[in-house]
């Protein structure tokens, strides 16, 4: 009996061996390393233009990229840069910006003060042009968000006919601050981009309490100018109270990066008074999601959102962590690993960096 009662528990651990097993190899995901992370030296002009609030990054090749600065023509017109970064295994070893290029109207002149809120930016390789985002214009009159491809000069080729219902209404529509900041191509005729903050009639702004915070992830596709879906993806509530309890606090997704059919990777930056700044990627699958672009309000209507999973922390490198709002792949490890770049917006504020990271990817 002592026999057969010790085989039986023999044969339990190992049937349970194998199912945790199994359970892992199921759940398994892509693993990201901290590699580096440096502070770049905003203090000395770059062409004759403050250097400063760069919200978004990506990767031209040949180690170079480009990044945006989120001016709005109030400390110079508004622009990009062009940025070669090299690198190691171990190591961000070294930068240089080597060129400036100034947004341009549809005239063909530099925007005028406030006419502009550049964010985000991607460049398709396939037609050598950029894309880039602007949450509006803060004018008395406010100026509506817009997507548009641009030259390698600056230069405006054509606007993305995006839905009206990201436009500044009194009484729906945008709230200030939380237009588009984040965009990615699916590939050359798809590109997706999100508001930062909840419509007006879609959810409230991110609070303290568990609840539905909707931002909408819009597939557009650019070659006959249409949507194709919308999808709805709740922002995280907060944890922590400010100090004091009435300072400000925003919790929004600045950055979304396309990954692969049905799979997406958000990243939520939240900043509370008296607390500091929070950082989190999460990976999206939309394959069960309901598609939402017909629909104008979510406020008191039934629609599933996709799914989420956090798949990295800035909290757990022990670092400062700065206002992080770009993300972009850059060229592969050598032993074939993804680079994957992280930047920060200082917001012109002495006090804060423009910080760059550097993870290396595994498993994607």
């Amino acid at each position: 009996m002592l026999k057969q009662i010790t085989f039986c528990l023999l044969l339990i651990l190992i049937i349970g061996a194998c199912q945790n097993s199994n359970s892992k190899k199921s759940n398994s995901r892509v693993s990201l390393q901290y590699i580096d992370r440096i502070i770049l030296n905003t203090d000395s002009p770059i062409d004759s233009t403050v250097l400063g609030g760069l919200s978004s990054i990506d990767y031209l090749g040949d180690g170079k990229f480009i990044v945006i600065s989120d001016d709005r023509s109030e400390y110079s017109p508004s622009r990009i840069y062009e940025i070669a970064v090299n690198f190691t295994a171990d190591r961000i070893v070294n930068y240089t910006f080597d060129s400036t290029i100034f947004l341009k109207d549809r005239d063909g002149e530099s925007f005028e003060r406030n006419t502009i809120d550049p964010e985000a930016i991607r460049y398709r390789s396939s037609s050598d042009t950029y894309f880039y985002s602007s949450e509006g214009g803060r004018t008395e009159h406010w100026i509506n968000p817009f997507v548009w491809e641009i030259s390698r000069k600056g230069e405006f080729i054509k606007a993305i006919n995006v839905p009206d219902i990201f436009n500044f209404d009194e009484e729906k529509g945008l709230r200030e601050n939380g237009g588009f900041e984040g965009l990615s191509f699916e590939n050359d005729t798809i590109i997706w981009y999100a508001n930062e903050l909840p419509l007006k009639e879609d959810g409230r702004v991110p609070g303290f309490r568990d609840g539905n915070y909707p931002v909408r992830l819009v597939r557009h596709d650019i070659k006959n100018d249409n949507v194709l879906n919308q999808y709805a993806y709740d922002v995280s509530a907060l944890t922590k109270k400010p100090d004091p309890v009435d300072g400000f606090y925003i919790n929004s997704v600045p950055e979304l990066l396309f990954i692969k059919k049905n799979k997406l990777w958000i990243l939520e930056r939240s900043y509370i008074t008296g607390i500091g700044n929070f950082v989190r990627l999460f990976e999206v699958d939309y394959s069960n999601a309901s598609d939402i672009k017909n629909i104008n309000g979510l406020a008191k209507k039934d629609y599933a959102a996709v799914s989420k999973e956090m798949i990295l922390d800035f909290s757990d490198f022990n670092k400062k962590i700065d206002n992080i709002e770009g993300i972009t792949f850059g060229p592969d490890f050598p032993n074939g690993s993804k680079s994957l770049f992280f930047i920060s917006d200082d917001n012109f504020n002495e006090e804060q960096e423009t910080q760059l990271w550097l993870f290396s990817v595994i498993g994607l």
